[in-house]
């Protein structure tokens, strides 16, 4: 499709032309290489459009609510469980692209759960299957909710996990899936970032996937398998992504 304004930038053209209905789902599925521009995937979000360039929608491509719709998708493939009619907690649900892919894989319910209000996408927000907890702490869930989950999604920010999840991982079920996005700038303490929130010494990411680790095993946890997001941080920072099973 070729539009009808020129130099903008992609992001911008994507939403004028009603490719996507915010900036920030644009911003994604360009990051996520899911743009064509002119027969080449463009991921430069700031790419001037100029008119007769012919921009497009990769085929097949996924329109996901947030960016990291497609690192829990990656987790999931790389694990290979069923999750067709569990029950899910999203913890950090934001605009809902966990939320999103957990519905995609089959859940039957799906809790979104985040201590903001008003972020929840309404193409998540308005699915029957989702129960939306806004303005919640995670720390504040109901024991018994807890306990019946069948999987717990976690994609948290300015908080620790072991602060976070500690009473989570206790009252959590046997057998309950988790899966963790591992985000290091929030584990490492804040004199270690740079002025940019970028990890400055790569041994104390691993530092701190090693202690959330062990406190997953005290916790009873088994078959836990760590893999690279195959997406940065929006902040520039390696992540990682964790499953784990309650024994």
């Amino acid at each position: 499709m070729t539009g009808s304004q020129s130099n903008q930038r992609l992001d911008i053209w994507l939403v004028e032309n009603r490719f996507f209905k915010s900036r920030n789902s644009a911003a994604n599925a360009i990051q996520s290489s899911g743009i064509i521009v002119n027969g080449k995937i463009e991921k430069k979000i700031s790419k001037k459009i100029a008119l007769g360039d012919r921009v497009e929608i990769k085929k097949n491509y996924k329109v996901y609510v947030s960016r990291s719709a497609s690192k829990l998708k990656y987790l999931l493939e790389k694990t290979h469980k069923n999750i067709s009619n569990y029950v899910c907690l999203d913890l950090g649900a934001s605009t809902g692209g966990f939320t999103q892919v957990l519905l995609e894989f089959g859940s039957k319910k799906v809790y979104a759960i985040d201590v903001g209000s008003n972020q929840l996408d309404s193409l998540i927000r308005e699915n029957s299957k989702v129960i939306n907890m806004e303005k919640m702490d995670v720390r504040d869930l109901d024991k018994d909710l807890i306990s019946s989950a069948d999987l717990i999604s976690v994609d948290l920010s300015f908080i620790s996990l072991a602060k976070a999840l500690n009473d989570i991982l206790i009252y959590s079920k046997k057998g309950s899936y988790f899966y963790i996005l591992f985000k290091p700038q929030f584990e490492v303490g804040i004199n270690e970032v740079n002025k940019k929130g970028i990890v400055k010494n790569s041994q104390l990411t691993w530092n701190s996937i090693n202690k959330f680790i062990l406190l997953l095993k005290l916790r009873n946890f088994s078959e836990i398998k760590i893999f690279k997001s195959p997406l940065l941080g929006k902040d520039g920072n390696e992540e990682w992504l964790i499953f784990a099973e309650k024994e």
